[in-house]
């Protein structure tokens, strides 16, 4: 199988993380010819040209290997030549970059589909897909209707469009005849009027926000379980070191070997083909637990999800070799594009 897999290198501070971990096994797999390409390359190729300028990653790709791999793509692949690209791109997603992925749609096949992750993050998705499994959630773009939606349960959540690790976050509430927002790198910011706070959680997006019921029970952390292809994988709790409500391990989480429950599985069941039908296989879904100790599905993270290296630290066993032979077997079956 010949893999190209797009990412930013410098995104990641420490070998131990996922993506660097993916490459590193996916170098080193014998059924799998592994190439990179930059971000910025992505965007800068000519939305005229089916030629790409890629890395060949093969062997023992260390750290310090993958941290070049950007500055070493300068081979020249037609894009119809690949089996499969797996895109490990962080959001926020730079302006045009999943419209350029689309394009490439019609030339080779991709393990998540860019025109079904421009779908899914889309503040209303998760509310169609998984409202069933869910705390109870709003997505406005109108102040009004989260004014009435806050004075309902008093102390809330806002996620803002196309973020990832938390930072798009912000637990809100009323102390002090001002209104609190916190966020874990923005800190704490306080507002007299709502629509400016408002304002203030949309940033730059002027996209509607989702806000949903703040869960008590953070302090028992935030579960993550993996899936691919509907196939659960394993699941792990992240627990914040310093007791935040934030359990992202981008911040202080540390992370315990989880069970995946029976409601947990129900609910996985019942929201994943939402997702598959549009072309999305690995999926990271996070539970929150409720006052009465449910888990309820707080997110369904799409694409480029964590958990593969974390759950091999934690169980070990193999479970990125698991997935790689799966993309393998996956390269085999997706039907390739025509080529235009």
């Amino acid at each position: 199988m010949k893999l190209l897999a797009i990412c930013d290198p410098s995104r990641y501070s420490s070998p131990p993380l996922d993506v660097p971990t993916f490459y590193q096994k996916a170098a080193l797999h014998p059924a799998i010819d592994f190439f990179h390409i930059p971000v910025k390359n992505v965007l800068a190729q000519n939305r005229y040209s089916n030629t790409i300028q890629v890395a060949p990653a093969v062997g023992d790709l260390n750290y310090a290997d993958f941290l070049a791999l950007g500055d070493n793509a300068h081979e020249s692949h037609d894009l119809s030549t690949f089996d499969l690209i797996f895109c490990r791109t962080l959001k926020p997603f730079p302006q045009n970059y999943l419209s350029q992925l689309q394009r490439w749609e019609q030339y080779t096949p991709f393990l998540n589909s860019p025109t079904g992750i421009e779908a899914q993050i889309e503040p209303d998705f998760l509310s169609q897909a998984a409202s069933a499994f869910t705390p109870h959630m709003l997505v406005t773009q109108h102040w009004t209707k989260a004014l009435v939606f806050f004075e309902r349960h008093q102390t809330i959540v806002a996620k803002r469009f196309n973020s990832c690790g938390g930072r798009g976050v912000f637990k809100i509430w009323y102390e002090n005849h001002r209104f609190k927002v916190d966020n874990f790198i923005l800190g704490l910011r306080e507002f007299s009027d709502f629509s400016k706070m408002f304002i203030y959680l949309q940033g730059a997006t002027n996209k509607p926000l989702q806000f949903v019921r703040y869960l008590t029970h953070v302090a028992a952390g935030d579960k993550r379980v993996v899936v691919v292809n509907g196939e659960i994988y394993g699941a792990y709790v992240r627990r914040s070191k310093s007791g935040h409500w934030i359990n992202n391990v981008s911040h202080d989480g540390e992370c315990f070997l989880s069970e995946v429950t029976e409601a947990e599985r129900e609910a996985i069941v019942g929201t994943v083909e939402h997702y598959r039908r549009r072309g999305l296989i690995t999926l990271g879904y996070d539970f929150l637990q409720d006052e009465d100790g449910t888990w309820r599905i707080s997110e369904i993270n799409a694409g480029n999800i964590g958990g593969f290296a974390r759950l091999e630290l934690l169980t070990g066993e193999p479970v990125m070799e698991r997935f790689l032979n799966t993309l393998v077997e996956l390269a085999k079956a997706i039907r390739r594009p025509a080529v235009v």
